[in-house]
């Protein structure tokens, strides 16, 4: 992520945080009912081990450029790390991870709501930080505070999601958050972030809200999936679909977005290849390369990196609708037999 998209980003996670952690502190109980547990440290590397190689080939090689030669040994390598990690998962006593959840259907559709829905909040994020300082010139402090829409009815969604989950019952709430969710990425995708009005705050405020509500409902899914004795194993596997989905979506989506941005571009056919090159890699880039030209020239080189990014920011935003729709639809059929586990045993 860029330093402008790290900026905006920061700017509007710490406030949150700000008010998360002292309600934490009073609302939470002082004390809490642990059991030993051994920490399998060699099982935690072969983890850390496939996902950094996973993403460090798809930023590389796909994303930054460099050779197939070199990406596709590194995909092999952690391709393998990962086997090798479900392999010990699947064989120990006392796994990190317990992959045998996996075999309920609402554990399966809880964590992909955790992992796609965390990923496009994550990319979304990005992809409109970057969009508000690249091409319409906000700083990243008025960048931070155009988003915060999303965050306000996130914080809104999390309570809200239970209250309709008992309401209406998880699974039309969970398929119809991700439909709305769907609706108003589609709707970012073509909106004009120049001129915004009160639409675009409100389409930023219902993706805040919707997609919250469907993290709030895989965690009523998965949790509520599992006996007591299991809430641990459980809970492990979401926050690792909840942290895994944030790392691949702004991988995914960076190098998507990179990928997209480079086709675009429409470079001033005068430009040395090198200087070519490296302007089509990203908006930053186009913008570093832009200060190293005449004014004339580089003025000209900017507008094309600002139309390329306008038509990667409306292909990325239409892609992601699309996947959230999918998973909607995906999810309404995966808890068709959903039962609370505290229903079944009654």
């Amino acid at each position: 992520m860029s330093e402008a998209g790290l900026g905006s980003v920061f700017l509007i996670n710490v406030p949150i945080m700000l008010v998360v952690a002292p309600a934490c502190y009073v609302l939470l109980p002082r004390t809490e009912a642990m059991t030993p547990g051994k920490w399998h440290i060699g099982q935690a590397l072969l983890l850390i081990a496939g996902i950094i190689s996973l993403v460090y080939a798809a930023k590389a090689g796909f994303g930054g450029g460099q050779p197939l030669a070199l990406a596709l040994p590194i995909v092999a390598f952690g391709v393998v790390m990962m086997l090798l990690f479900v392999r010990k998962q699947l064989r120990s006593d006392g796994p990190m991870l317990d992959l045998s959840l996996f075999s309920h259907p609402a554990i399966l559709a809880g964590i992909i709501m955790a992992l796609v829905a965390t990923g496009a909040l994550a990319g979304v994020e990005l992809t409109l930080a970057l969009e508000l300082q690249y091409v319409i010139g906000k700083t990243p402090l008025q960048a931070g505070i155009f988003m915060i829409p999303i965050m306000v009815a996130a914080a809104i969604g999390g309570p809200a999601a239970g209250f309709l989950s008992n309401s209406f019952g998880l699974r039309p709430v969970a398929t119809m958050s991700l439909l709305i969710g769907a609706g108003s990425l589609a709707y970012l995708g073509s909106a004009d972030f120049h001129n915004p009005g009160l639409a675009v705050p409100a389409a930023l405020a219902l993706v805040g809200l919707t997609l919250s509500i469907g993290l709030t409902a895989s965690s009523i899914a998965i949790m509520g999936s599992v006996e007591a004795e299991k809430g641990g194993a459980a809970g492990s596997l979401e926050g690792t679909g909840y942290e895994l989905g944030t790392g691949l979506g702004i991988t995914l989506f960076g190098v998507f977005m990179a990928s997209v941005f480079s086709r675009a571009i429409d470079l001033p056919p005068d430009l040395a290849l090198p200087l070519a090159q490296q302007a089509s890699r990203s908006i930053g880039d186009t913008y570093l390369v832009a200060n190293q030209l005449p004014a004339e020239q580089g003025a000209a080189l900017i507008a094309a990196g600002k139309a390329a990014f306008s038509a990667a920011h409306v292909t990325l935003l239409s892609v992601a609708a699309a996947v959230i729709a999918a998973l909607g639809i995906a999810i309404h059929f995966l808890l068709a037999n959903y039962r609370p586990t505290g229903d079944s045993a009654r």
